[in-house]
C-alpha cells in the first residue's frame, strides 16, 4: 500500500528528488507508510509520509543544486560564524592583539570620517548652493601671483551691469565693528556690510523683516537672534533706532531685521549685518573711493548666482576683459584678474588670503588622510603578519576541511568571515576610543582666528552605516592575504609533511609587511621630531627686534592716550609704544610707493607707529634717525623709516645716500622724506622672505590698534591684573585682550604645533600597534622554537646568547625599515609640512635617528621580555617525552 500518486507529498518528492535516487527513496517511504497505516491509521501515516519527504529536502538529494544553494546561504553563513567564533576563542591572545590593533586604528578612521563629513557639509544649507560662486582675485606681486578670497566692490558693480547670465549678485565687506548703545551700556558687535540682495543669494533664515528690503536703505541693521536678545531681550527690535560707536560709517542705525544665528557649517559668520549703502553713502563724492577703486581687493567680497544656461568660464572671461580694459597694471605690467570659486569649494579650501570666515586647508586634510591611512595599514599588516605566522597551526584545520569536501572558495570565505568578525568587534571598541580622543582633537586650533570651532564631531545616526561599511572594508583588506594563502594549501602536502609549511614563516611577503609596518612607525616618529624642532626654531627665531616681556593690548577706541598715561603709573611698566599692527605674526598692511624721480615703483609693507616704537623694540638703525616726536592732531605725517630691502627694490643706493630722499606712497598726496634706515627684520612670519618695509606716523588715533607695554620680569600676574583694571575703567564694553608678544608669535605657528601633535599622536598609535604585533610575533616565535631553545640550553647556550640569537632577525628587519622610512620621512616633511617656510631649521643626526632609536628601544624591551620568559624555563619539562 502506498499514498495516491496525486497526493502533494508524492508530487513534491518527484519534483525535487534526483532521478538516480528517486526509485529507492520512494520504495523505502512506501514500506514505512504501510507500517504506519497498520500501527496508527491512514491519517497519521499520511502526515508521517509528508514530514519524511520534507526532511529529505537536502543538498545531496535535490536534483537542482542552485535552488538549494540559494536556500542554504543562511546555513552556510551560520556555519562560518560558529567556526570563526570557536577559532577566535581558541586563540584569544592573537585575537585580542588583532582586535586592539584594529580598534586603535579604527578610532582614528572614525574620527576622520566624522571630521570630513562635517567639513564637506559646509554651506550645503543654501538652496542655490550649486549655482553660487565667489569672485576671487589673483594679484601680481614682485613676480609672484597671490590668490585672494576677496575682490573689489568695483568688479561687483561691473558684473551686475555688464555680465549676462548672472541672476543675483551680493557684495559684502568684512570688518564691520560697532558698539551699540543700550540703556544698560554698550554691546560690541561684529559682522559685515552687505548689499540689498544678501537674502536673495543666501538661505539664512530671516525671522523678522522683509528679505527684499532689510538691507536697502542706508543705516539699516540686521541682527542675529542671539544678538537681538542680548540688546533688547524679549522685546521686538524691528524699527528701533540705536546709537552706534566705534564705526567710521555709522553713528545711528535702524533695526530692520532679525536672522537666525549662522549655523556652525557656514563660512559666513556674523553678529550683525549693515547695509552696504551705509558705506557707499559715506565715501560718495571721493575721487578714488572704496566703490570705484578696482585695486581695493583687500576686504570686499562678491558672490554671484549664475543661471543654469551660463557657463562659468564665460563669466570669468568677461570679468577679466573688463579688468584688462581698465588698464589695472598692478605689478610689472600684469593686471589684477578674477576667478570664480564654487560656494561648496570654499571649505575646505586651497591657500587663499583674506578669507571672510572659517576655512580648513585641503593640504592639512591631505596630511591627515595620509597619516590615517598609514595607521590603518599598520593595523592591517599586523593582522596579516600574525595570521600568516600561524599558518602552520591552521594548516591542519584546512586540510581536514578539504578532505571533508570543502571547496577553495568556502575555506576562503571562512577566513574572511573570521576577519570580518574581528573587524566588527574592533569598530565597536573603536567607537569607545573615539570618545576618548575626541576632546583632545577638539582642543587643537583650527585654521581660523578668534577661536571659532568649525566642527562638533558629534556622531549622527546615518554615520553608523558608514562605520559599518568602513569596518567591513578594513576586515576584507586585513583578511584578504591570509584567506587567499590558507585556502590554497594542498591537503595531501599538509597530511604528508606539514613541516614543509615552516618555510612560509620566513618568506618574503611576511618580511616585507613587517618592514613596512616598522617603517611607518619610524617615519611618523621622525616626522614628529622634525616638525617639533621647526616649531621651536620658529618661536625662538631672532626676528631682528626685541619682544621680551612685551605685552600687546588690543585697542578698540580713541582712548589710547588716556590708557598709555594710566599704564605709565604702574610701577612695573617700563615703556609703552603704539602701532597699527603686530609684526612677525603673519598680518601686515600693504602700500605702493614711487621714487623721487618717478623711475621706480615698489610694493611695500607698512606699519603706523609712534615716536617711541623703534626705540622700545630696539630695531637696529644703520643710517639716519628714528622719529623724534609724534605728529600733531591736524598734521600729516612727513617722514618714513625704511628697511634695507626697501632701498634695494627702489634702487636708492646705500643707506647713507637714501636718507633725505623723498618717496610718494599712494596713501599720501604729499611726499615722505626718508629719515632713517633699519636693518632687515621679519615683518610677517618665517613663511615670507624679507620684504620692503616702512614705518610711518599717523595723526589718527583710530589707526593705532595695538599698545605695546614693556614690563619688568617679576610679579607679572599682578602687573597684568593692574593693566586690566585700568583698561576696563576706560573701555567697559570690550574684553581686555592682552597677550605676551612671544605667545602671540607662538600662535602664528600654531598650525605647525597642531600638525606636530597630530603626527605625534598617530606615531604613538602606530608604534603601539607595531608593539602589539611584535609581542604576538615574539610569542609565536618562542612557542614554535621551544624545543630548539631547550636543546640549545642543554648543549650549553646561555640566556644572553639565546636572546641575541632569537632577536637578531628583528634587529636587521628594523635596520631595513629605518633605511626605507627615514629618507621618505625627510622628503615628505620638507615637501608637505615645511615647504612654505623660507627659514627652516637644520635637521641633525638626532632627528634622523629619532624614529629608529625609539622603535629599537621599544622592540628590544618587548622582544627581550618575551624571549627571556621562554629561555628561563626548565628544558626537562619540554624534552622528557622526546
Amino acid at each position: 500500500m502506498k499514498p495516491q500518486d496525486s497526493s502533494f507529498a508524492i508530487r513534491f518528492l518527484r519534483w525535487f528528488c534526483h532521478p538516480d535516487l528517486l526509485e529507492d527513496i520512494e520504495g523505502d517511504l512506501n514500506e514505512l507508510y504501510e507500517k504506519k497505516v497498520e500501527e496508527k491509521g491512514i491519517t497519521t501515516a499520511k502526515w508521517f509520509y509528508f514530514l519524511e519527504v520534507v526532511k529529505l529536502f537536502r543538498s545531496e538529494i535535490i536534483k537542482n543544486g542552485e535552488a538549494y544553494n540559494r536556500l542554504n546561504q543562511y546555513g552556510m553563513l551560520k556555519s562560518y560564524l560558529k567556526t570563526s567564533i570557536r577559532s577566535i576563542k581558541r586563540n584569544m591572545l592573537f585575537s585580542g592583539i588583532n582586535v586592539v590593533g584594529l580598534a586603535i586604528s579604527m578610532a582614528v578612521g572614525i574620527l576622520m570620517i566624522v571630521l570630513l563629513t562635517e567639513l564637506y557639509s559646509f554651506d550645503d544649507f543654501h538652496a542655490k548652493k550649486e549655482n553660487i560662486y565667489r569672485v576671487t582675485s589673483t594679484y601680481p606681486n614682485n613676480g609672484d601671483i597671490i590668490h585672494f578670497a576677496s575682490s573689489s566692490i568695483y568688479i561687483g558693480k561691473q558684473i551686475e551691469e555688464q555680465v549676462p547670465g548672472v541672476d543675483k549678485m551680493v557684495i559684502m565687506r568684512r570688518d564691520m565693528w560697532a558698539d551699540i548703545k543700550t540703556p544698560n551700556g554698550s554691546v560690541s558687535t561684529s559682522g559685515h556690510y552687505a548689499s540689498a540682495s544678501f537674502f536673495d543669494v543666501f538661505s539664512f533664515n530671516l525671522i523678522k523683516g522683509n528679505p527684499n528690503t532689510v538691507l536697502v536703505e542706508p543705516s539699516s541693521i540686521v541682527l542675529t537672534k542671539s544678538m537681538a536678545e542680548k540688546l533688547f531681550g524679549e522685546a521686538n527690535p524691528i524699527g528701533k533706532t540705536v546709537e552706534v560707536e566705534r564705526n567710521s560709517f555709522l553713528k545711528k542705525g535702524t533695526i530692520t531685521g532679525v536672522v537666525e544665528d549662522p549655523p556652525i557649517n557656514s563660512h559666513i559668520q556674523f553678529d550683525a549685518l549693515v547695509s552696504l549703502k551705509t558705506l557707499e553713502q559715506h565715501v560718495e563724492g571721493e575721487e578714488k573711493n572704496l566703490v570705484n577703486n578696482f585695486e581695493s581687493i583687500w576686504t570686499n567680497y562678491v558672490y554671484l548666482v549664475l543661471n543654469n544656461e551660463v557657463i562659468k568660464d564665460q563669466v570669468q572671461q568677461t570679468m577679466n576683459e573688463i579688468m584688462v580694459t581698465k588698464n589695472n597694471m598692478a605689478d610689472n605690467g600684469k593686471p589684477i584678474m578674477h576667478e570664480l570659486q564654487r560656494l561648496t569649494d570654499i571649505v575646505p579650501s586651497g591657500d587663499y588670503f583674506n578669507e571672510i570666515g572659517p576655512t580648513y586647508l585641503k593640504s592639512r586634510i591631505f596630511i591627515m588622510l595620509v597619516l590615517t591611512l598609514i595607521v590603518l595599514l599598520s593595523a592591517c599588516f599586523n593582522y596579516t603578519n600574525l595570521s600568516l605566522a600561524r599558518a602552520l597551526r591552521r594548516s591542519k584545520e584546512v586540510a581536514i576541511r578539504k578532505v571533508s569536501g570543502a571547496t577553495h572558495f568556502q575555506i576562503f570565505c571562512q577566513f574572511i568571515v573570521e576577519s570580518l568578525i574581528l573587524s566588527l568587534v574592533a569598530v565597536v571598541a573603536g567607537l569607545g576610543l573615539f570618545y576618548v580622543i575626541k576632546p583632545e582633537f577638539m582642543s587643537l586650533p583650527n585654521d581660523t582666528a578668534n577661536g571659532y570651532q568649525m566642527y562638533s564631531l558629534n556622531i549622527e545616526f546615518w554615520q553608523f552605516f558608514l562605520f559599518l561599511v568602513f569596518a567591513l572594508f578594513i576586515g576584507m583588506i586585513a583578511g584578504l592575504i591570509p584567506a587567499a594563502f590558507l585556502s590554497q594549501l594542498k591537503a595531501k602536502i599538509i597530511m604528508k609533511d606539514a613541516g614543509r609549511l615552516n618555510a612560509f614563516s620566513g618568506m618574503t611577503l611576511r618580511r616585507i609587511l613587517i618592514v613596512f609596518q616598522f617603517a611607518m612607525s619610524i617615519g611618523l616618529i621622525t616626522c614628529a621630531f622634525i616638525v617639533h624642532k621647526q616649531y621651536q626654531f620658529s618661536v625662538n627665531y631672532d626676528l631682528g627686534y626685541d619682544t621680551e616681556n612685551v605685552i600687546n593690548v588690543s585697542i578698540h577706541g580713541d582712548y589710547i592716550d588716556l590708557l598709555e598715561n594710566e599704564y605709565s603709573k604702574i610701577p612695573n611698566v617700563l615703556q609703552t609704544a603704539r602701532s597699527a599692527t603686530i609684526l612677525g605674526v603673519g598680518s601686515s598692511w600693504g602700500n605702493t610707493a614711487i621714487s623721487e624721480d618717478r623711475s621706480d615703483t615698489v610694493n611695500f609693507m607698512l606699519n603706523f607707529v609712534d615716536h617711541k616704537y623703534l626705540d622700545m623694540y630696539q630695531f637696529e638703525l644703520i643710517a639716519g634717525s628714528g622719529f623724534s616726536t609724534s605728529p600733531k592732531k591736524d598734521e600729516k605725517s612727513k617722514y618714513i623709516v625704511v628697511n634695507e630691502k626697501f632701498l634695494q627694490e627702489m634702487n636708492l643706493g646705500s643707506p647713507q645716500k637714501a636718507v633725505g630722499k623723498t618717496i610718494w606712497p599712494n596713501s599720501n598726496k604729499a611726499g615722505l622724506r626718508i629719515i632713517g634706515v633699519v636693518k632687515d627684520f621679519v615683518d610677517a612670519s618665517l613663511w615670507e622672505s624679507t620684504r620692503p618695509f616702512g614705518f610711518m606716523q599717523t595723526n589718527s588715533l583710530d589707526d593705532y590698534r595695538v599698545l605695546g607695554v614693556k614690563v619688568m620680569g617679576d610679579d607679572l600676574l599682578s602687573t597684568v591684573a593692574k593693566m586690566e583694571e585700568k583698561y576696563l575703567e576706560l573701555d567697559p564694553v570690550h574684553p581686555f585682550e592682552a597677550i605676551f608678544y612671544n605667545d602671540r608669535i607662538a600662535q602664528t605657528y600654531q598650525q605647525q604645533k597642531t600638525i606636530y601633535k597630530i603626527i605625534s599622536f598617530l606615531a604613538f598609535i602606530a608604534i603601539s600597534i607595531s608593539t602589539l604585533g611584535l609581542l604576538g610575533m615574539a610569542v609565536f616565535t618562542t612557542e614554535s622554537r621551544m624545543k630548539e631553545i631547550s636543546i640549545r640550553k642543554v648543549l650549553g647556550s646561555g640566556i644572553s646568547n639565546l636572546i641575541l640569537l632569537l632577536s637578531r632577525g628583528f634587529f636587521w628587519t628594523l635596520v631595513v625599515a629605518g633605511a626605507v622610512a627615514v629618507p621618505i620621512a625627510l622628503y615628505l616633511v620638507d615637501d608637505l609640512v615645511l615647504n612654505d617656510f623660507v627659514y627652516k631649521t637644520e635637521i641633525g643626526v638626532i632627528e634622523i635617528l629619532s624614529g629608529f632609536l625609539t622603535v629599537l628601544i621599544i622592540g628590544v624591551i618587548t622582544m627581550g621580555w618575551q624571549i627571556r620568559q621562554a629561555v628561563i624555563q626548565n628544558p626537562a619539562d619540554l624534552l622528557r617525552d622526546e
